[in-house]
């Protein structure tokens, strides 16, 4: 009996503990930075395929600069 009650608690208290992190997740300026970031992942992931995609020859040459 104690064992039901226990589990039927942590389920509410799982459940609320959900609903506010939905609520907080999807707030307005929550959801202007994660579409700010996924941007910037979605940027960077093009720069890089782009690295791979070109080949070393085609990149100029720079001089080699010696430690003084």
């Amino acid at each position: 009996m104690l064992e039901i009650i226990i589990n039927k608690s942590v389920e509410i208290l799982f459940g609320l503990l959900l609903e506010k992190f939905g609520e907080w997740l999807l707030n307005e300026r929550n959801l202007k930075l994660l579409n700010h970031l996924l941007k910037k992942q979605i940027l960077l992931l093009y720069l890089h395929w782009l690295l791979l995609k070109t080949p070393q020859e085609s990149l100029p040459k720079q001089p080699q600069q010696h430690d003084i």
